[in-house]
């Protein structure tokens, strides 16, 4: 407790098993009220209470050690640091340099991103609002990424200061070699087809699977680009292609070749431009929904997020403190798992772990967290500890990464919990590794598929 009792009780008698010692036996007894009353003048006035403010480590001035904090509290590492056959991350010498193998059919196989600083490989050779920009907006110099790979319609809440906060920390990463090939995409075809079947313009994958292992090299770019072959197979459908018109031009007699009348050359303009025109419209179809812009993305996927109500709060404070977790619950990608209404029920299945649904978080008393006490919702948040005492697994509540939140943003995402409306949704109970479960790390996209295994 912070209470002035409380803090002299600690330093006369020490705080075992923890190495903070009794001073007793070193001080007086005026001495210790003297160190407990220097303690109590170090104290600030909370950002809940009364005439508090927010001063987590989100909020300090240097960008640096503010984005590493977000960088750490973020789901970043997730999917940027490889994992081995039981979970536990590369952390030691592949931390946020990639490599980890994600399917999202139909539209890619990507290999997540070299984060570190490394010139060749990671982001070195790029600026911090270049990065910035990636992390917000999924636009790169080179190339736009699909939020299918890289969930940055999440981070699209982020505002500008805090990205940039993160690509200045990136940029202090130690240079790690780590060469990722480029996405490897589906056939045309194949591609067009199913995104039509699946429905346009998200064509949601009905899995995503995250690989263990590293799928990068683990060296500088060589000769050769890692996704040669596909580049070779496209190449040569094309040489297939123009090479098949070439020869339907010339198959025929030499009079016949080209068009004789007027009407003729007429016609054949119009055909040319009609098969123009729908090879143009159908690539545009084959890459959504990469083309439509960030902000209407974003605002398709965050738009339904309930914002708080300040007539429903007392104070200033408490406002701040719940606009605060709102922020937080967009940008740490909770809202990935638990769907923007808190309801929950996505599938996860894995061989290592068994088969989870992602919990009702919403303020439901009898199916969410509505008769939860706030120390129930802070443990289970930053140590995986469930309200029953079970064990939350690391790969499907991120705790690990959670566990660096600062108190007070704990806090504000309880205090935004509070405020979802309630979701009566009865998600099943976790079930235990079993014959049937997948291979990969699978996550289900479309929720309240309840039976376990890896179907």
């Amino acid at each position: 407790g912070s209470a002035p009792e409380q803090l002299w009780l600690r330093v006369t008698h020490g705080l075992a098993p923890s190495p903070m010692p009794p001073f007793a036996d070193k001080l007086t007894e005026n001495e210790r009220w003297d160190v407990v009353n220097y303690v109590l003048s170090l104290a600030r006035v909370a950002p809940w209470a009364p005439g508090g403010k927010l001063d987590s480590p989100r909020d300090v001035a240097d960008p640096v050690k503010r984005g590493e904090y977000i960088a750490h509290t973020e789901i970043c590492g997730l999917c940027h640091t490889p994992i081995n056959r039981s979970g536990i991350y590369r952390g030691d010498d592949y931390y946020l340099a990639g490599g980890m193998r994600v399917g999202a059919y139909p539209h890619a196989t990507f290999v997540s991103r070299n984060l570190t600083a490394d010139p060749e490989t990671g982001l070195g050779d790029k600026s911090v609002d270049e990065i910035a920009g990636i992390i917000r907006n999924g636009r790169a110099s080179d190339r736009t990424l699909n939020f299918w790979g890289m969930p940055w319609m999440f981070l699209h809440s982020l505002t500008e200061d805090d990205a940039r906060a993160v690509a200045a920390y990136l940029k202090t990463l130690p240079p790690v070699k780590n060469d990722e090939p480029a996405p490897v995409e589906y056939g045309f075809v194949e591609t067009l087809v199913m995104k039509l079947a699946r429905g346009l313009p998200v064509a949601a994958p009905e899995v995503l699977t995250y690989a263990d292992g590293n799928y990068a090299r683990p060296a500088s770019p060589g000769l050769l680009p890692l996704d040669w072959p596909q580049r070779g197979l496209v190449a040569t459908q094309w040489i297939v292609l123009v090479g098949g018109l070439g020869l339907w031009i010339v198959a025929g007699p030499r009079e016949r070749r080209l068009p004789a009348t007027r009407r003729s050359w007429v016609l054949t303009a119009l055909a040319v431009v009609g098969v123009a025109l729908a090879a143009l419209v159908a690539s545009v179809l084959a890459n959504l929904p990469k083309p439509f812009p960030p902000d209407i993305i974003a605002e398709q996927v965050l738009g339904s997020l309930p914002e708080p109500d300040p007539a429903a709060f007392q104070t200033p404070e408490a406002l701040a403190l719940a606009q605060r977790g709102e922020y937080i619950y967009a940008s740490a990608s909770c809202a990935f798992c638990h769907g923007t209404d808190g309801a929950g029920g996505a599938k996860i299945n894995w061989s290592a772990m068994g088969t989870i649904w992602t919990r009702n978080i919403s303020s439901d008393v009898e199916t969410g967290l509505g008769a939860w006490s706030d120390a129930e919702i802070a443990r289970a948040i930053r140590s995986g500890v469930s309200r029953d005492g079970r064990q939350l697994h690391w790969q499907g509540m991120t705790w690990d990464h959670f566990a660096n939140f600062d108190e007070e943003d704990v806090r504000a995402v309880i205090a935004y919990l509070r405020i979802l409306p309630p979701v009566e949704h009865e998600i099943p109970i976790y079930s235990p590794p079993s014959l049937d479960d997948c291979s990969i790390y699978t996550f289900w996209t479309v929720p309240d598929n309840f039976t376990p295994g890896c179907k």
